[in-house]
Order: structure tokens, then sequence, then C-alpha cells
């Protein structure tokens, strides 16, 4: 090796960004604050071009590349994955920050567990509390409970393995199609059909704002309905059987008689609404073949 060549990144950080400059700010804050600073950061910028300029500028000790895309976060995430340099990438949305450490212990992770081409972790407030549904322990990543170990903000994925899956650019926030979620899930598990090992650290937190339950309800009903449509389509794509959609809706509608019993009306009414999304997803969508059949297919045309 020349004595002037780089060392390798370890880790690409790619966000993208729309339409929030402060939280933006906080977060790129938080790199600059990290212990270990093998890694570079990829800004895909969907806002009127020039406006993140003067943030970007508040950074200059950080490695950035900043890109342009159109909206749509699969879209976006596509176009950073391209021009991705690290051996690992992680997907930090825009509103997330990191503690000082998180940089390094993913570094640490990977070293222990050399085998491993795939982590997760949780996702919490500033009080340490879950802002997502999550398992209590350790456990590989699987079919069963991908639904629970994984966020997109704390995936990371050796880079390589993340380019050739790529995002489903029909799926996610901003998709064209009218299913706005689902995409992170899909991309994992398209991964794991391949044979990858991931493996689910609950330790390994990443910082979020807490849920806002002022949010007016007609948004947060809607909001549930778009979420629900892209999960029931994913979960058909990957072709799940019947009992578990039928188990999730059964424990969703007992939630929803328990918020009648108590009179929380909005709390049922988001339940009914997550349920029709559910259901509206899983009838839109196509099973995918078997990876078997797949090939087999391939092989014919």
């Amino acid at each position: 090796m020349a004595n002037d060549e780089q060392p390798r990144v370890f880790l690409t950080l790619l966000v993208c960004t729309l339409g929030r400059v402060e939280p933006l700010e906080r977060l790129l804050s938080s790199l600059t604050a990290q212990t270990l600073k093998n890694f570079e950061v990829i800004i895909v910028d969907q806002n009127p071009e020039g406006s993140l300029d003067p943030t970007i500028q508040k950074f200059p000790e950080l490695r950035i590349k900043h890109l342009r895309s159109r909206p749509g976060l699969s879209r976006a995430r596509n176009i950073g994955l391209s021009a991705s340099s690290g051996r690992y990438v992680g997907f930090p949305d825009d509103d997330v920050w990191y503690r000082p450490t998180v940089v390094e212990e993913v570094f640490d992770t990977f070293r222990r567990n050399p085998k491993l081409s795939a982590i997760t972790g949780r996702l919490i407030d500033p009080e340490g509390h879950p802002v997502t549904v999550y398992l209590p322990g350790e456990a590989q990543i699987t079919r069963e409970n991908i639904f629970e170990a994984a966020n997109s903000n704390t995936i990371f994925i050796e880079c390589a393995l993340a380019q050739s899956l790529r995002f489903d650019e029909g799926l996610g926030l901003g998709a064209a199609s009218e299913f706005q979620s689902g995409e992170e899930t899909d991309f994992l598990l398209r991964a794991l059909e391949r044979g990858v090992a991931g493996w689910y650290f609950p330790e390994l937190t990443i910082f979020h704002d807490a849920v806002d339950n002022g949010t007016p309800f007609a948004e947060r009903a809607r909001r549930a309905t778009a979420y629900a449509r892209g999960f029931g389509y994913v979960i058909r794509r990957h072709r799940y059987p019947p009992s578990y959609i039928l188990g999730k809706i059964a424990r969703t509608s007992l939630r929803g008689a328990l918020c009648v019993a108590t009179g929380d009306l909005d709390g049922a009414r988001l339940r009914l609404a997550w349920t029709n999304g559910v259901l509206y997803g899983y009838s839109k969508g196509k099973p995918k073949l078997p990876v078997a059949a797949e090939r087999i297919h391939g092989k014919k045309k």
C-alpha cells in the first residue's frame, strides 16, 4: 500500500432528507462526537437545490458526500448506495441521532462476529423508552421475528450486499404506489432468502424523539392505514402463511376491543384502520416465487 493511500472507510451512513433542517443538524452534530471517526456520511438531498448548503457547511470535519434525488425514500437510498464506499452501511433517518459510541459499537460488534453480514439494534427516545416494538434479548434475525428485530434506523449491513439487493422503489415513503412502508423489511427478507446471517443486539441503541400522541387523529389514522398497507403487501409478497396475518389481526382486534371497553374510541378506530390497511395490502400483494423456483424460472428465460 502506498504511504499516501487512505484506509478503507469502515462505515457509510446514508441519510436521505426532505424538509427537516434542524433535525438533520442534530444528527450531524452527534456524528462529529463519535469516538471512532472512520466513517463517511452520504446525504441524499430531496429539498430545493441549495437549501441544505448552509447546514452542511457547518460540519467541515465530517466526510460528507452531498447528492440529490427526486422524492422517494427507496429511490434516494439506492442513489446513495451507488456512491457508498464503506465496508458496511447504515441508514439513519434525518430525525434520529447517535450516542457518541455508536459507530465504535458497530465496529466492535462486526469484529467480534465476523460471520455476520447484518446487525440491528433498538430505537429509543431520550428517556430510554423504546419507540418501536422490540425483542427483549439478543436473537438471530428470522422471518418470524423480523418485524420486532429490525427498524431501518438500526440496520447495519455489508455494503456490497446492500448494493446487490437495493431497495424496491415501489415501496416506502414517497413511492408512487399505495405502499408507503415495508421497504426495509422487504430488503432484509430478501437478504435472509440468500442465506445471510443477521443478528439483533438490543444494547445497540439509537435515539429518536418520543412518539407524539398530540398528532391530530386524522393524521394518525392516515399514517396507520398507509403503513399497514405496506405491511400487508410485504407479508403477502414473501409468502407468509394466512395464519400469520390472522394472528396479527386477532391480537389487534383484541386490543381494539379493550380500547372500546375503556372508552378509548380513538384507539379502537386506529386499530380498525390498521386492520383494514393490512387486509388491503395483503389483497394487492403478489407472492414471490420461492428462491429455488426463481432460479429455475430464470434458467428457462
